[in-house]
Order: C-alpha cells, then sequence, then structure tokens
C-alpha cells in the first residue's frame, strides 16, 4: 500500500517495495480474511475509546499546567533526540524497514566521492598566487580577472551588480545531493512534524495556554505542508484521477468519521482535518485547471496569482462572500466544538490560516530553484558562501525579531488577528535555518522523525484516549500517581496511534486501489454498510431493544451469517489452490518419487475433506461468539462499575459530598519555589513546615460506580449553572460568611473582607455578571427564616415572570436561638413548633415556587475561643450539637432538597476559630465549594442559556495586511523565490544566485527527470514537450484496472528511475 500519509514530496530511494497490501478480491478467503481482521481490529481500537471517553476505571481528571514542568519535556526531548538519535538520514528506520548495510556504505561512499570531485574542482579553479578563477559555482563571467577579492561585489556599484547578476555565466554548481539530504527532505519534515506534534499534544495535555500563540504558528505549518506536499506530488505525477482524490480523503477522513459515529461528535470538532480537507482541494482545483499547461513557465504562475486574489477577497475583504459561499453547508446554530455555530467557527478556523496553503505552493513551486541556490552557494568558497547566507539569515532574524517582540507578544485575541499575515516569518526563517549547511540537510533527529509520522492519528487520538471529555479532561488508570499515569497512557496511546496509521494505510490499500470502477465500489459498499447499522439501530432503539443483550444477540446473528457468507462463496477455491500449491511443492522436491507424491496427495485430500467437517466449520462461529461474549461481559462491568463521562452529578451525590478532609500542603516543595521565583521574585520562602502549613479541602475518594467526580468549580464554571437565576440567603452570621465566601468565588472579590465600619446585621445584595442577583438576609432566629420564607412563598403564588421566587434558597441558623430564645420549657416548645412551620414552607417553596432549599448546619463551635460569659454558658459545642439534633427532630433536614454540614469542613480547623464561632474566610470557601457541586442536582437545568448572536464571518478581515501578502507572493511567484524575497538578499555578497536566473537551469533538469524532455522552460512546452505531457498524463491515466504496489512506486516509473520514493502529502 502506499505509505504516503506526511508532507513530505522529496524523491528518496525506496527502501524496501514489499506492498503493503494488495487490492481486495472478494472471491477470495486470504484477502476478505485481512480485510475482516484489519476491520476488526480497528473496532476494537474504536471500542477502546468509548470506554476511555464514557466508560472509564477512575473518573476523569482537571488539566494541570506548570510553566517549569511545561518547558522541561519540551527541552527533554529536544535533547534527548538531538543527543542520542542525531544520524545521518539513510540510517534512520522508517515505514519500509532499514536499509541492508551494503546500501548504507554504497550511499555513504557515492556521496563522499561527490563531495570529494567537488572540492577538487575548487581547487583546480584556484589560480597561481591564490589567485582565483572565475568558474565557480554561479559566478563570475569569462572576463573576469579575478584577482582574489573576496569583497568585489560588496564594493561594485548597484549598475555593475545588477549587470553581473543578470549576465548568463558558465557556472559550476555543487553536485546534485541523494534525495535523503536534499532541502526540507523527507526525514526533515517528518522531524519537523514531530517536535511540532510533541509541542502540540503537550499543549493540550497540560493547557498551557500561555503557548497558544507558539501553538498556532504549529498549526499554520501543518496548513502550509498541505499546500506544499498537494502541490508537488500534482506536479511531478499529473496524477488528478478520482483515485487518487479518494485515496488522499481516506487518509484524511477515514478516523475521524468513525470517531464522529462511534462518539456522535461534529466534524467540526477534529478541524485539523476539515481544514486539511478544505485546502487539499483548493489544491486540486488549481492544479487541474489546465494542467496541460502546468509546466509552462508562467501559466501556473499566473493560476495561483490569480488564486491569491480569490483569497484576498474572501477571507480579507469583508464583501460578504465568504458566508455566501459556504451559507448551504454550515449553520449558526451551536454544537460541540463550534459554540457560536459552525459558519463562524469555519470561518475562524480558515482564516487563521488562509493565506498558509497558498505559501505552501508557492515554496513547492519554486523549490527546484530553493535547492539549485543552496547549491550554488555551496559550491563557493567558504567566506563567500557563508556572507551568502548570512545576508538571507540577517534579514531573516530581523524579521522574526520584529515578529517576536511585536505580534507573538498580543494576548490571544488580538494575536488571530495577525496570524495568517505573520505566521509565514518564522517558518520560512526555520526552513532557511534548517538546512544551512549539508550537515545539517543531512542528518535527522530519529526519535522525533518517528513521532512525526503519526501526527494525524495521534492528534484525533487524543480527545479520547490520551484526554478525554473531547480533550478537555485527562485519562486516569493510576488516580493519585499522576506521572506515573502519564507514563502508562501516554505508552498505550502511541502504540495505538501506531496501530491506527497502519491500519488506516492497510485498508485503503485494500479498498482503494488505482482503479477507478473498484473504488466506487468500495465506497458505495462502505457507505451501505454504515446505513445498514444505523438502520437496525434506528429499529432497535424504537422497539426499545437498545440493551447489551440485544445488540450482542444481533452481533452474534450477524457474525455467523457473515462467515457462512464468506465460507460459502470462498472456500472450494482457495482448498483447490492450497491443493495445487501442496502438490506443486510436492513435485518440486529432488528425492519424490511417484509414491510419495501419491501419499502427499492423498493425505492433502484427506485434510481437504477434514476441513470441511461439521467440527473445522463450527470452531470459528464459536470462537467468535466467545470473543463478543467477552467484550460484552467487559463493556458492561465497565458501565456498572467504572466512572461516567464528565457531566452533571447525580442525585446520590448528596450522600458523599460532605465527606471531606483538609489536606496540609507543602508551600516550600520545589515547585512552589519555583512558582514563587518566576511570578513574583521570590527565592526563599521564610514561613514553612515540612509537614505544611497551608490547607486546602479535598473531597474522600469514591467509589468510580458512584459517578460522584467531585471538583473544583470557578466562575466561569458557575455562570453556566446561575446565568439569570434568583440566589437567596437566609440566616445568620455563619450564613453570611457562606454568602460572603459564595460570591467571592463566583467573581465578587472583595465580598466579606473585615470591615469593623461597616453594619453587621444587614441584609447585603449583589448582582453577579448583571443577570444573576445574589442576596443576603438577615434573620438570625428561626421566627425570622419563618418570615422571609413564607414573603419568599407569597411572592412565587402571585405568578407572573417579575414575582418569580428565588431558584436556590440557602437558610441556616439555631445558634442565636440556643444563646437568646431556648432558656425555658416554652421557649424549647415554641421553638419546636416554629421549626414545624419552617419545615412546612421549605417544602411548600419546593413543591410550588420550585426552588431548590438547602440547609446550613451551624458550624463547630470552639468553646475556649468563645468571647462573653453568655457564650460560655449557652453556646459551648455541646449545646450546639443538642440543638443541631432539635433541628434534625423537627424536620428540617428532611424538609431540605440539601443539606450542608457546616461541621464536616469545620470540626479538623476548630482551633482557628478566633472567636469561638467564625472561621478565616477560606475555611468557608469548602462550604461553598460544597453547594457548587450540589447545584448539579439542586438545578439541573443549569442558567438560562443567553441567545448566543455569533459574529459576523468577515469581521477579522484585515485589507491592509492582504495587500502586504500580496506583494510577498508577487515576489515568490514573480521573483521565483520560495523564500518570498529573502534570497535575493544574498545575491548582494554573491553573484549568480539571484532566483530569478536559475528557472531555467532548474526546471530543465527537473522536467527531463519526469519526461517532459523536451520543455522549453521559458514559454509555453514545445511539441515534444506537449507529447511528453500527454505521455505523462496517460501514463497515470491507464493505471485503471491495473495495481501498481503503491503511488511511490507510479512516481518512480514516472521518474525513470529504478528505485525513487517520494512521500505523498497528507496531514
Amino acid at each position: 500500500n502506499n505509505n504516503n500519509n506526511n508532507n513530505n514530496n522529496n524523491h528518496l530511494p525506496a527502501h524496501n517495495n514489499k506492498k503493503k497490501s494488495q487490492a481486495l478480491d472478494p472471491t477470495s478467503l486470504p484477502s476478505l480474511y485481512a480485510l475482516l481482521s484489519h476491520s476488526s481490529a480497528f473496532g476494537l481500537i474504536l471500542f477502546y475509546s468509548y470506554l476511555c471517553e464514557h466508560h472509564p476505571p477512575h473518573p476523569h481528571e482537571e488539566k494541570s499546567y506548570d510553566r517549569d514542568e511545561f518547558f522541561f519535556w519540551c527541552i527533554l526531548t529536544v535533547v534527548f533526540a538531538g543527543g542520542q538519535t542525531w544520524m545521518e538520514n539513510y540510517a534512520i528506520p522508517f515505514r519500509g524497514g532499514v536499509r541492508s548495510a551494503g546500501e548504507r556504505i554504497r550511499m555513504m561512499k557515492k556521496w563522499e566521492r561527490m563531495m570529494s570531485e567537488q572540492e577538487e574542482r575548487k581547487i583546480a579553479e584556484r589560480g597561481v598566487g591564490g589567485k582565483r578563477g572565475n568558474r565557480m559555482a554561479g559566478g563570475g563571467d569569462d572576463d573576469d580577472d579575478g584577482d582574489g577579492d573576496e569583497e568585489d561585489s560588496v564594493m561594485s556599484s548597484s549598475v555593475s551588480f545588477l549587470t553581473n547578476q543578470l549576465k548568463p555565466s558558465k557556472v559550476v554548481v555543487a553536485p546534485t545531493p541523494p534525495s535523503e539530504n536534499e532541502v526540507l527532505n523527507r526525514y526533515q519534515t517528518e522531524e519537523w512534524k514531530g517536535w511540532m506534534q510533541f509541542t502540540f499534544l503537550l499543549y493540550h495535555y497540560m493547557h498551557a495556554t500561555e503557548v497558544y500563540n507558539g501553538i498556532r504558528i504549529m498549526i499554520t505549518c501543518y496548513v502550509w505542508m498541505t499546500g506544499f506536499g498537494n502541490f508537488s506530488f500534482f506536479y511531478m505525477t499529473n496524477d488528478y484521477s478520482l483515485p487518487r482524490i479518494l485515496q488522499m480523503l481516506w487518509r484524511l477522513n477515514f478516523l475521524v468519521l468513525f470517531l464522529c459515529l462511534t462518539h456522535g461528535n461534529p466534524y467540526i470538532l477534529y478541524y485539523i482535518c476539515p481544514l486539511h480537507t478544505y485546502f487539499f482541494f483548493m489544491v486540486y482545483a488549481v492544479m487541474s485547471i489546465g494542467k496541460e499547461r502546468n509546466y509552462t513557465k508562467w501559466w501556473i504562475r499566473i493560476k495561483l496569482a490569480i488564486l491569491a486574489i480569490i483569497i484576498f477577497l474572501i477571507w480579507d475583504v469583508d464583501l460578504g462572500i465568504f458566508e455566501r459561499l459556504h451559507q448551504f453547508f454550515l449553520g449558526y446554530e451551536p454544537v460541540v466544538g463550534a459554540s457560536m455555530g459552525t459558519m463562524w467557527e469555519w470561518y475562524f478556523r480558515s482564516y487563521l490560516d488562509h493565506w498558509s496553503t497558498l505559501l505552501g505552493m508557492v515554496f513547492a513551486l519554486n523549490f527546484p530553484i530553493v535547492s539549485l541556490f543552496y547549491r550554488k552557494l555551496e559550491a563557493r568558497s567558504i567566506m563567500r558562501q557563508w556572507l551568502g547566507k548570512l545576508a538571507v539569515a540577517s534579514g531573516m532574524l530581523y524579521a522574526l525579531h520584529m515578529w517576536a517582540t511585536g505580534p507573538l507578544t498580543f494576548s490571544k485575541i488580538p494575536y488571530n488577528g495577525t496570524n495568517p499575515y505573520f505566521g509565514f516569518i518564522p517558518l520560512v526563517t526555520y526552513i532557511f535555518l534548517r538546512n544551512l549547511t549539508p550537515k545539517l540537510r543531512s542528518h535527522s533527529m530519529a526519535f522525533l522523525h518517528e513521532i512525526g509520522k503519526t501526527t494525524l492519528e495521534t492528534y484525533l487520538m487524543q480527545h479520547h484516549i490520551w484526554l478525554t471529555s473531547n480533550s478537555k479532561t485527562v485519562l486516569v488508570f493510576i488516580p493519585g500517581w499522576p506521572r506515573v499515569n502519564l507514563a502508562l497512557v501516554t505508552y498505550v496511546y502511541v502504540i495505538i496511534c501506531r496501530k491506527v496509521h497502519k491500519l488506516t494505510l492497510h485498508l485503503r490499500g485494500m479498498l482503494l486501489p488505482d482503479d477507478r470502477a473498484v473504488c466506487i465500489r468500495s465506497m458505495v459498499g462502505l457507505a451501505v454498510v454504515i446505513i445498514g447499522f444505523y438502520s437496525t439501530a434506528f429499529v432497535f432503539g424504537g422497539m426499545d431493544m437498545s440493551g447489551l443483550k440485544s445488540i450482542g444477540l444481533v452481533s452474534m446473528v450477524g457474525g455467523w451469517l457473515l462467515y457462512q457468507t464468506v465460507i460459502d462463496s470462498t472456500w472450494f477455491e482457495y482448498r483447490m489452490a492450497a491443493k495445487k500449491a501442496k502438490m506443486t511443492m510436492a513435485s518440486s522436491e529432488e528425492d519424490d518419487d511417484d509414491d510419495v507424491r501419491s501419499d502427499s496427495s492423498q493425505s492433502y485430500d484427506e485434510r481437504g475433506t477434514e476441513y470441511e467437517s461439521a467440527v473445522s466449520r463450527m470452531c470459528p462461529p464459536i470462537i467468535g461468539t466467545m470473543v463478543l461474549l467477552v467484550l460484552g461481559l467487559v463493556w458492561s462491568g465497565f458501565a456498572t462499575e467504572g466512572a461516567g463521562s464528565v457531566g452533571l452529578l447525580p442525585p446520590g451525590c448528596d450522600a458523599f459530598v460532605n465527606d471531606g478532609q483538609w489536606i496540609p500542603i507543602d508551600g516550600c516543595n520545589e515547585s512552589s519555589r519555583g512558582m514563587a521565583f518566576r511570578d513574583y521574585g521570590a527565592d526563599a520562602y521564610g514561613s514553612c513546615a515540612p509537614h505544611g502549613v497551608s490547607y486546602v479541602w479535598a473531597w474522600t475518594q469514591q467509589p468510580p460506580r458512584t459517578h460522584c467526580r467531585f471538583s473544583h468549580r470557578d466562575e466561569e464554571k458557575m455562570k453556566k449553572m446561575l446565568n439569570r437565576r434568583k440566589v437567596v440567603f437566609i440566616g445568620d452570621s455563619m450564613t453570611r460568611y457562606l454568602y460572603h465566601s459564595t460570591v467571592r468565588a463566583l467573581g465578587i472579590e472583595g465580598s466579606g473582607a473585615y470591615d469593623a465600619t461597616g453594619p453587621k446585621h444587614a441584609d447585603i445584595h449583589h448582582t453577579l455578571w448583571e443577570t444573576t442577583p445574589v442576596t443576603f438576609r438577615w434573620a438570625p432566629l428561626a421566627t425570622d427564616q419563618l418570615n422571609i420564607l413564607k414573603e419568599y412563598n407569597k411572592i412565587s403564588s402571585a405568578g407572573g415572570y417579575e414575582n418569580l421566587g428565588p431558584d436556590l434558597i440557602v437558610l441556616g441558623g439555631g445558634a442565636w436561638d440556643r444563646l437568646h430564645l431556648y432558656a425555658t420549657d416554652e421557649d424549647r416548645q415554641s421553638h419546636a413548633a416554629t421549626l414545624k412551620d419552617l419545615g412546612y414552607e421549605m417544602q411548600k417553596a419546593q413543591r410550588d415556587g420550585g426552588s431548590a432549599v438547602v440547609w446550613f448546619i451551624p458550624t463547630t463551635i470552639n468553646s475556649k475561643a468563645l468571647n462573653t460569659e453568655e457564650k460560655r454558658d449557652h453556646m459551648r459545642e455541646e449545646d450546639m450539637e443538642a440543638m443541631r439534633a432539635v433541628y434534625a427532630r423537627n424536620g428540617i433536614l428532611a424538609s431540605s432538597s440539601f443539606v450542608i454540614d457546616g461541621p464536616s469542613f469545620t470540626a479538623s480547623r476548630v482551633k482557628e476559630s478566633y472567636d469561638g464561632v467564625h472561621y478565616p474566610p477560606h475555611v468557608y470557601d469548602a462550604g461553598a465549594q460544597i453547594l457548587f457541586n450540589a447545584i448539579d442536582w439542586l438545578l439541573p437545568a443549569g442558567g438560562v442559556v443567553d441567545p448566543i448572536i455569533p459574529p459576523r464571518a468577515g469581521k477579522m478581515a484585515n485589507p491592509t495586511l492582504g495587500v502586504m501578502i500580496l506583494v510577498f507572493i508577487a515576489m515568490g511567484l514573480f521573483c521565483f523565490d520560495g523564500f518570498l524575497g529573502f534570497s535575493y538578499l544574498a545575491a548582494i555578497f554573491v553573484k549568480g544566485v539571484m532566483p530569478l536566473r536559475l528557472y531555467e537551469e532548474a526546471f530543465s533538469t527537473l522536467h527531463k527527470k519526469i519526461g517532459l524532455v523536451g520543455a522549453d522552460v521559458e514559454g509555453t512546452p514545445s511539441g515534444s514537450a506537449r507529447s511528453s505531457q500527454r505521455r505523462l498524463h496517460h501514463q497515470s491515466g491507464s493505471r485503471a484496472g491495473r495495481r501498481v504496489g503503491s503511488v511511490d512506486e507510479e512516481i518512480a516509473a514516472l521518474l525513470g528511475t529504478k528505485r525513487v520514493d517520494v512521500e505523498l502529502a497528507s496531514r
């Protein structure tokens, strides 16, 4: 099968011409077996991703970012890759295996011989007395006397400079290197993608938002490779056939299609795939229009210029063209992965890189000139060579500096507006510097090369088997050991991604060979299978039979029927072919005689008969049934005992949400010290202890089957739950402290700050986000609480939107009653009656007003710290414990929707109660978080969702910067420079390297390689060139009906070489 998953397009020696897979033969048992085995393996991987996402062994965890750790892993990876796996390209293993030792030696000697010959030519060209001739690469003319002055081009006037540069010269060029050592070779681009992908994945895993701008550049590089790679393929092969399109679409979308079907996600969620698919079609359309003239000098450049103008009008000028072009495919309703609708999401994603693909195409078009440019420089003397290279590098580094100190420093939203226009600066700088010397080009980091092979799979599968919740949370196998868990999860993740990569290529080779009819038949068959499964699911869902037993029964029956069909249609031919092969092998043995051959034939007939016995025919389906049963048991076990996907907590979690403890945190550990130094400039802590002096509230671990995944809730999360809701706290000072902690967590930072000048016993009101009123009503006694609750119930019974009662009511009290109104039996009886009335009103608020009513049990009392004699007589902890029991006996707890247990988060901190009753503000934060988690089942509908008005597509248009990019593209197209004009800086110091004058030399060689022997590189093809183009087109089209091992072999045939491997372009 054609191994073409990545975006490298340079001509590499084929290391293994063995076919990875053959086209599917429906009449062949081995062929069908291969298809079914690959499909089964792929299905098991999807099943594993489903379990990780929806039934993981442990609850998913939140991401955690540590700047020091992030950069540690990045640096460690590069240092390890560079120190341990930096090697010559031809020694790096790749998909087809490793070259033999003899082949390595031959290639090495060949390259060394070429370089030696170059040095000998240089020496021979030097004159007597150290004077140099004029025959070095790209330099001089026949009339130059060559006085040995290395600075002559610098000192010359601008007129003579241009004259010398444009004057035809007899040139000596550095030898053409093996394709492994070519500019931007396959190994180098795999390495490039490898380190970018590692950083990209780590960015996702740690939620490293501070490096967002750099990650955007990496995505720009990927989209640039789409233009570079696909342009190169089409230019080299002239293959615009339907099989080629389907093969590329399969590579880009096969896995993402089945992930969408498995997890019910929209396509836009995995935006990288639609992005590459979209721009692949753009490259295909441009290259296929007038393809017979693509090999002329100006036609292809004019097409790209027209494309540049179209891109400018669609994305850089707000004319509404984008929306009109996409209105039939995209909508405005929020979906997963597109909270503002797919129209805006796609506009935003495509806008960020709308120039990248075209810039990649421009570089690919000028690639032969870029390669020749390097070789001409490197054929010069060391001084001249480095003067030219440093001139280009200086220009690029200056532009890079301006970008790094300008747009790169912007915050996320402003930066997004600059990325399409300045993202090419670090890109071309990296390419130029990475290829600066032959040694850099001929060496790569094998470790990063391996990572770069499976970038598409690692991007897609990270959503579900490395991260979860569509890459929002972390998959956990070993709770409590985050780095050990990372190691285990990553190992499984990498193995699966590599397997999926192989399966994708194997299945593509079987179902999409270079035969138009077979490709169409395969795609129709795949569509029928998917529709059939969907129809079956729809029918069983309508019959309420979508349980595990029904699925298992359908799978077993379908498996038996499939097995029987395959055997009935292929077994006879397979048995006869095997029998013939057996007899042929037997007859070829030197010592065989007629009797032995007869016995062999007879024994084989007996084996063939045995294969058709009932036992042999029944074993495979029985084994398959057992496998299905095992899978069903695994599924059932994870579904019943495992944790669920991230979502609202179930009501059963009210039994556990108060169960937690305060955990001491060591503030003097290495991580904390590093953070203090980086963010605050502190180099040593003065107040800490080995056991920790700071505390955080933590919930006790619950069995995964409870699905109680308690977590810290921040303002952003709570806004979704409380938007346009009414929240009321009613109670004493303990309830007031809980109120302050709640509104602090919701964005009112100064709430509850110590203020001796303000009123203590008063109502408090805040409005959050201009939509959500949160009120505290001072009601220290049970009678006060009863009266206020009656007031709200009366308002709710009046009806109307303005008279809606609170959505959430938090009540708390008991301390003042115990202190002031609990001295006599009459007081106790009156208090009990009040509590019963209060319980009734609480139930009424839930029943009639639809409110969730929460009771806050008074916190633990520090008896020794009580600051008055009266409190020490009536409010000791034992007194309050008795009062808590009174409230429970009189039905207050039973009448509540939920109970916050104050002692659960204060008992262990009782020594910190400074007045015996109240605690430092941060202690009440635990109570606020308990309440926030309980809101999941108290207000399951969440907050009121405000109508989303997505920004208008076209909002980000920037005509000024768009014109700037047009200028750079014009430089690349009509000045023939892949580096968009920067290469001309070298011409200041070195003659004969101006890209404008390298076109004929570079493209005449290339066109000869691809069979355009008579091409007129200055204009339209000559007659023989047109004949060659027709022959090239005929070769690409005549593949229908015959199977070439891979597209790589096709290119090898087109180029007329024995072993050439051109990596196809794809993400």
